[in-house]
């Protein structure tokens, strides 16, 4: 991603500047120049995130489907995790919302939408998947 960098960056802030009221840019350099870099940057850990999220949840979620696939004899059962595990798997996408929220609502009310609308439903799923899973080995493994 670091290759590029200059594009995302040059992209961000004329996105801030597009919409200089959303982000409050005030017309004074010092401060504006703040406003704008702090929202670029957060436009950045957003792809950055993603990136990085995108690598590592598909890989738990595919290892927790195999198991789920293998060793829960419950068809309901593998329907609900399969179901969570479908809907966490989503969850690296939020970091794309994350981006282009800061870009569109301003940084801190863009992180809120992304956080309480798209990121924490997500991971919640992949969450209750995982603790499903665990909890349904448990009680397989007690009446055997």
């Amino acid at each position: 991603m670091s290759r590029f960098r200059p594009e995302i960056e040059r992209y961000a802030a004329a996105r801030v500047a597009a919409n200089a009221r959303v982000h409050g840019l005030s017309g004074s350099a010092e401060y504006d120049d703040e406003v704008r870099d702090r929202a670029v940057f957060s436009v950045e850990a957003g792809l950055s995130f993603f990136h990085t999220h995108a690598e590592g949840v598909g890989l738990i979620l595919f290892f927790g489907s195999t198991l789920v696939a293998s060793a829960v004899p419950w068809r309901r059962a593998r329907a609900a995790l399969y179901l969570a595990f479908t809907v966490g798997a989503l969850f690296p996408l939020g970091y794309l919302v994350y981006g282009a929220a800061v870009l569109a609502a301003g940084r801190d009310a863009g992180i809120e939408l992304a956080e309480r609308w798209v990121l924490t439903p997500l991971g919640g799923a992949a969450i209750v998947g995982l603790v499903g899973l665990a909890l349904a080995l448990a009680v397989r493994g007690k009446m055997e």
